[in-house]
């Protein structure tokens, strides 16, 4: 156990790690899960399946950490100008978690909707307050224009009778437009959350294959340089045991 926890990372072991942290499903369970010791088992047992003996707690601070630094390195290159930070894997952690949607991004975006329809009521209230001022206005300039004969006092309180009933009918035909307003808003935000995450997982997805084929190529690259490797000591071991013979049969020519 000692022995795992102070051997170093290889720069193709993280490799192979962020390959593996970079999948769609393992993002997902990363998101959707606050106990994620069943995921680091399963990245442990991947990274075993490739060669790489590391335990799920040594996955998880090795994400951790991974993810602190490119915080760091993201944040001063933010704030500075020209003394920019570089990192060998900043590119990688962006095409992870660069373009993942946040929930706060989220919370935002239903606030400020909240806060569209307060305003829609809003209006729609001092609208409505608007028109019941003008309401009572016409019927006071109505009641100080009519003449003041019995016969016309009798007959006032028929127009206020109609206006109420118009003033009740107009006040229902607002909140229905009000409420139709508002699903299609509502609508609207939703279809506009939904085409976000469709870019944003596609533009995940792309990255991923990017750099599972960097993670190829270079393993590719590896092993044809191993064989390289290996035809040249294999050529100069024959050559020496070839030099080394020909020696011997020098001295024995000799001796004899």
């Amino acid at each position: 156990m000692t022995s795992q926890k102070t051997t170093p990372w290889s720069v193709e072991e993280v490799q192979t790690f962020l390959s593996l942290v970079a999948e769609e499903r393992i993002q997902q369970e990363l998101d959707g899960t606050t106990r994620n010791e069943k995921v680091f088992k399963e990245i442990a047992q991947l990274m075993a399946n490739h060669g790489y003996n590391r335990t799920l707690q040594q996955c998880r601070d090795k994400l951790k950490k991974m993810k602190s630094d490119y915080r760091a390195v993201k944040d001063h290159n933010g704030r500075s100008g020209a003394n920019r930070r570089a990192w060998r894997w900043f590119d990688q952690m962006v095409a992870i978690y660069g373009h993942r949607p946040a929930n706060k991004g989220r919370e935002s975006g239903l606030d400020s909707a909240t806060t569209l329809l307060q305003s829609m009521i809003e209006d729609g209230k001092t609208h409505k307050r608007g028109e019941c001022a003008t309401q009572r206005r016409l019927l006071t300039d109505s009641s100080i224009a009519s003449p003041t004969s019995a016969p016309a006092t009798a007959s006032t309180p028929a127009p206020a009778s109609a206006m109420s009933n118009t003033r009740v009918v107009t006040g229902k035909r607002k909140r229905s437009l009000f409420q139709q307003d508002q699903n299609a808003l509502m609508r609207d935000i939703h279809a506009d959350e939904v085409a976000q995450q469709e870019q944003n997982r596609a533009q995940r997805e792309s990255h991923i294959q990017l750099l599972l084929t960097d993670a190829r190529e270079a393993r590719a690259q590896e092993a044809t340089l191993r064989r390289e490797e290996n035809a040249q000591t294999a050529a100069f071991n024959q050559t020496f045991l070839g030099l080394l013979g020909q020696l011997v049969q020098a001295m024995s020519d000799r001796r004899t």
